[in-house]
């Protein structure tokens, strides 16, 4: 060994006898340091050390699952020959992966346990706030389909109560149909009533195909005798209830995420196996209203429910856009609503006539409205006074006031509807209450632009409203659901304690 400060200079065999290993964060030219021993420092003990070989900078050593690997050194080995140690990363670990994931499992489960622990299920009466709006929203409906409809009754040579009479009598079915809803336990519809619901929506959209009975362009509704159904609107509350279902059944494969594809098949493409039959059915009864609010309620639903926003906006919304470009095509009377909406220079007395007269009035009912029953341009100047256009009767006769009222009584349902939702006990019932709710506001909020002229007449009924036996029993029906939810609900001890104390004094 040579004594000259320390200093040895390494023979060729070192690295095959083990006694020199690659140095730790050394640079060029720079002493490195290691402590094993080769035969001419035996005994010395004291550390060896050597002059880096080449003056090449050394490289940091990695360790990865367990293993050292040295990381771009060279040597020469006994053959003489040099001999390179390359770096090769290594694939990570899909145990890694998985032991993440359930720890990130074990959080939600430890966060969700602790706040079931702080809460007591109360089952109880139905959400009397709900209840009173429902009812506020009904009555007022039944009173504007009376002044709204009676022009137009007598228009026609029929008796001036003749469409309110028959409002009356849907709102009597439905009201029994949202009573019997509400008192059945919402667990007896989750058991078979997706199923059902769907199915059927399903064969009578394919039945109006071939036997339905068309006004004007479209072909929506089946006849039976003095009453008529529109399958449509049981799709708007079928595709929530199937969607609530899957998303249950398949909620820690929505969770899991795995890789691509599975995130697609059981984000995207499994519900939208159930979306995509009903948009398309709908789509080829040329109710194109009806196959946005279909597929928008959806999508609202699929993403409260936790399924990948990306992939579900990026793959629905192409499908979406290609469906709605190839209907327009197909459709030219389509394609003219929207051309005309976006052209100032259309006939205002032709073409744009029944919005343009829905906007009349709108502006004629000022702050105060004109009064009940005042209204001027019900009489054959608003066309469908009594169904899409009685957003328009009731602010000409209620004003400015009663339109921000109106406003105002619908945000309440919403607000009401997802409070009722934010207390379900479980996933399917969360999902329910959430999608009825959308669909309730969705409708009435696309109904108040198209008579506002916000966006093109595309013939949206405004629910509790406009006049209709279909869609008025199935809307009763879907707040006796709602209804039925809302008997379940959650308290938080330390409150139930706050009122027996309170009680107790």
């Amino acid at each position: 060994m040579n004594n000259n400060g320390g200093r040895a200079r390494r023979r060729p065999d070192d690295v095959s006898r083990g006694g020199v290993t690659p140095s730790v964060g050394t640079a060029s030219g720079q002493m490195r340091q290691t402590y094993g021993r080769s035969p001419s420092s035996k005994g010395s003990g004291r550390p060896r050390t050597t002059e880096s070989s080449n003056n090449q900078p050394s490289r940091p050593q990695s360790r990865r699952n367990g293993s050292r690997t040295d990381v771009g050194t060279s040597a020469r080995g006994s053959s003489g020959q040099m001999r390179r140690f390359r770096y090769t990363p290594a694939p990570r670990s899909q145990a890694l992966v998985d032991i993440k994931r359930e720890e990130r499992r074990l959080r939600e489960a430890e966060k969700e346990r602790k706040w079931q622990e702080d809460i007591v299920r109360v089952k109880g009466g139905v959400d009397k706030i709900m209840l009173a709006i429902i009812l506020v929203l009904v009555c007022l409906g039944s009173i504007m389909v009376f002044s709204a409809s009676y022009p137009v009754a007598v228009a026609e040579g029929k008796d001036s109560l003749y469409y309110v009479g028959r409002q009356i009598r849907f709102v009597a079915i439905g009201s029994a149909f949202m009573l019997a809803a509400s008192l059945f336990p919402y667990k007896w519809y989750k058991k078979w009533g997706p199923f059902v619901a769907y199915g059927v929506s399903v064969l009578l959209l394919i039945a109006v195909l071939f036997i339905g009975k068309s006004e004007g362009e479209a072909k929506r509704w089946i006849g039976f005798g003095g009453f008529t159904i529109q399958p449509s609107e049981l799709m708007k509350v079928s595709i929530v209830l199937i969607l609530a279902w899957y998303v249950e059944k398949f909620k820690p494969q929505i969770d899991a995420r795995l890789d691509r594809w599975h995130t697609i098949k059981y984000n995207v493409v499994g519900p939208g196996i159930f979306v995509g039959i009903a948009c398309v059915l709908i789509l080829l009864e040329k109710h194109l209203s009806g196959t946005i609010i279909t597929g928008l309620v959806a999508l609202a639903v699929m993403f409260v429910g936790g399924c990948h926003f990306g992939w579900t906006a990026l793959i629905f919304g192409i499908c979406g856009a290609a469906a709605g470009g190839l209907f327009l095509i197909a459709n030219p009377y389509a394609l003219k609503r929207i051309t005309t909406f976006t052209d100032d220079n259309a006939d205002k007395l032709d073409e744009l006539y029944q919005t343009t007269q829905g906007i009349y009035a709108i502006g004629s009912g000022g702050l105060w409205g004109l009064g009940f029953g005042q209204s001027r341009q019900k009489y054959s100047y608003v066309s469908a006074a009594h169904t899409d256009f009685i957003f328009s009767i009731w602010c000409e006769e209620m004003g400015f006031i009663g339109g921000i009222f109106l406003v105002a009584l619908f945000i309440a349902f919403v607000w009401r509807g997802y409070v009722i939702a934010s207390r379900a006990p479980d996933t399917f019932s969360m999902l329910t209450a959430f999608g009825i709710t959308t669909h309730v506001g969705l409708q009435a909020f696309l109904n108040m632009c198209v008579a506002s002229d916000i966006i093109p007449n595309t013939g949206i009924s405004l629910p509790f409203f406009s006049y209709g036996g279909s869609s008025l029993i199935v809307l009763l029906a879907e707040m006796g659901l709602l209804l039925s939810i809302s008997r379940q609900y959650y308290r938080k001890k330390g409150d139930l304690d706050r009122e027996k104390l309170m009680k107790d004094v």
